[in-house]
C-alpha cells in the first residue's frame, strides 16, 4: 500500500509543470472527438504505467535494494530536472489536431513511453515489487496534475503561483532524491 501513496505523490509532483495537461487541454479544444482523445490519453498512460510496473516488479526480484534505492533517487532527480527544463512538448497540439486518429493514437502512446511519470512508477515498483499499486498511484497522481489545466485551460501555467508550485515541486523532488541516494550509500539511516 505504500507503493500507491509514494507513486501518487511522486507523479503528482513530477507533473506540476502541466506539460501533459497543457497539451491535452489544447488538443481537446482543437479536435471534435474529445471523448476518444481523453480515452487515448488515459489509455496510453495506463499501458505505459503497466509496462513500467511490470519492469519494476521484475527488477525487485533481480537487483538488491541498495541499487533499487539509487534507481529511485535517479528517477526523482531526473523528474526534478525535467520540471526545471522549460522545453517544448514532444508533439505540438496544433500539429496533433491535424493528425489522423490512428496516427494520433500511436504518437500519444509513444510519447508516454519513457516519460518521467513512468520512470518513477517503475523505480517505485522496484522498491516493493507492488507494481500495480505503483501504477495505480501514478495514474491518480497524473490525473490530479491534469485537472487544473483541463478545468482552467493552459493559461494557468503562466501564472506566478503555478511557476512557484513548479519550483517547489522540483525542490521537494530534489530533496527526496538526495535523501534517498544518501540512504542508499549508508550516509544517513532510515530512521533519521
Amino acid at each position: 500500500m505504500d507503493a500507491i501513496m509514494l507513486a501518487l505523490v511522486a507523479v503528482l509532483l513530477a507533473n506540476a509543470d502541466g506539460r501533459t495537461g497543457i497539451f491535452l487541454s489544447q488538443l481537446l479544444r482543437a479536435r471534435t472527438d474529445r471523448r476518444r482523445i481523453t480515452l487515448i490519453a488515459f489509455g496510453s498512460f495506463v499501458i505505459n504505467a503497466a509496462i513500467a510496473a511490470i519492469a519494476g516488479s521484475v527488477a525487485n526480484r533481480m537487483i538488491g535494494q541498495g541499487v533499487v534505492a539509487l534507481l529511485v533517487a535517479f528517477a526523482l532527480l531526473a523528474a526534478a530536472a525535467a520540471l526545471l527544463w522549460r522545453g517544448r512538448p514532444a508533439i505540438a497540439a496544433d500539429h496533433a489536431a491535424e493528425m489522423p486518429f490512428t496516427g494520433l493514437v500511436m504518437r500519444m502512446l509513444l510519447d508516454q513511453f519513457g516519460d518521467r511519470s513512468h520512470f518513477l512508477i517503475g523505480a517505485l515498483a522496484a522498491t516493493s515489487g507492488a507494481g500495480y499499486w505503483a501504477a495505480a498511484g501514478g495514474l491518480i497522481g497524473w490525473t490530479l496534475a491534469l485537472l487544473p489545466f483541463l478545468a482552467f485551460g493552459p493559461a494557468i501555467a503562466d501564472r506566478r503561483a503555478a511557476r512557484l508550485l513548479c519550483w517547489a515541486s522540483a525542490a521537494i523532488l530534489i530533496f527526496w532524491g538526495v535523501r534517498t541516494a544518501m540512504t542508499a550509500f549508508g550516509l544517513i539511516g532510515l530512521s533519521s
